[in-house]
């Protein structure tokens, strides 16, 4: 009887305690990507093997607790890393797409239910999070979103110091809100900003509206960011759109931009093909800034792995100092500014997700 009873014991404490388990989980993940690059410019070339070509490499935490009531708590932390070695937070080309540092993706904490989501920390701004929707390249170190200044003009990519707000969906309607204190992104002379979104999401649709303002020294409006972005999957192919406008204050010098986006995905078994065109135009100008034209495959060995080859064409007509490949790390010798000075770039490699 006495080892029944230990036997039961047992058992409904193996229970209580996967309840219990049930009720709060954490998850490490992450993704190691690499792959072998060749850089042309005109001016020289360069080979390397690259990391965090399709997807960054990073190593995260992420879980919840059940408060009860369809209410719980969440956070996430994350850091970047060079799978090539390349030193984390490194200012050479070779490390640009390591990341800002331990800790220096998403680092966040918050509460959600059915009032929607709300939280904290540093988090990708919700313009970006748009990018990511309709780019099929997720706004890596390929796409046009991800190449320096080519679509995301002048738009950051993270808000440090921010809180949020998203809405729960409302028959496919959404809103969101975000806020940023002080300099939580990067630059010195901000003072706060805030981004809008408002959205459709059901079915094949997505449409995203999105607005920006950044603020300057005596609370002066450094710029105003407006982006509309939508994509629609006809199963056959996926179609993406984006356009943009960027102004900043007259005071600073700089130019008014927009930026045009055209994205479009094939799936065809385990395979993915993929085409992007984008264009950065400055009015001051008689022909647009710069032209990028990317095209690639996915292959996915398995749900968690892909091989991938990729083919990046950058064509600048006014300054190309800052875009001297066309992948946007830097790596190619500098070419002559304007006049239709191009960089070309390919890349081979794999990602595998855990």
């Amino acid at each position: 009887m006495n080892k029944q009873l230990a036997i039961m014991a047992l058992i409904l404490g193996s229970g209580l305690s996967a309840a219990a388990h049930a009720q709060s989980s954490v998850q490490l993940y992450g993704t190691v990507d690499l792959g072998v690059e060749h850089f042309s410019n005109g001016a020289g070339s360069v080979n390397k093997l690259g990391n965090g070509i399709l997807n960054p490499s990073v190593v995260g935490l992420k879980g919840q607790e059940d408060l009860g009531g369809g209410t719980s708590v969440f956070f996430q932390a994350e850091t970047s890393f060079c799978a090539n070695g390349a030193a984390p937070g490194a200012s050479t080309a070779n490390a640009q797409y390591c990341g800002p540092g331990f800790m220096g993706r998403t680092s966040i904490v918050g509460l959600k239910g059915s009032f929607g989501r709300f939280q904290m920390g540093r988090m990708f701004t919700l313009s970006n999070g748009d990018f990511y929707v309709i780019d099929p390249l997720h706004s890596d170190s390929l796409s046009p979103f991800g190449n320096t200044n080519v679509a995301t003009i002048g738009e950051p990519v993270w808000y440090s110091q921010a809180i949020a707000y998203y809405s729960p969906s409302f028959k496919g309607f959404n809103a969101a809100a975000m806020y940023q204190f002080g300099d939580g992104i990067g630059i010195a002379s901000t003072t706060g900003a805030y981004n809008l979104h408002l959205g459709y999401a059901q079915g094949p649709l997505f449409i995203g509206l999105d607005y920006e303002n950044q603020k300057g020294p005596n609370n002066v409006t450094a710029l105003k960011h407006t982006m509309l972005a939508a994509a629609y999957d006809f199963k056959m192919i996926r179609i993406g759109v984006y356009a943009a406008r960027n102004r900043p204050d007259p005071s600073s010098g700089n130019p008014n931009l927009n930026a045009y986006a055209l994205t479009a995905s094939v799936p065809y078994g385990a395979a993915t093909f993929i085409g992007e065109f984008a264009v950065q135009s400055d009015k001051t100008v008689s022909r647009p800034n710069t032209r990028m034209v990317n095209l690639g495959v996915l292959y996915a060995l398995s749900k968690r792995t892909s091989l991938y080859a990729m083919y990046a064409r950058a064509t600048d007509y006014y300054d190309f100092v800052n875009e001297v490949d066309a992948f946007g790390n830097n790596d190619a010798p500098t070419a002559a500014n304007g006049s239709g000075a191009a960089s070309t770039g390919i890349a081979l490699g794999v990602s595998m997700n855990f």
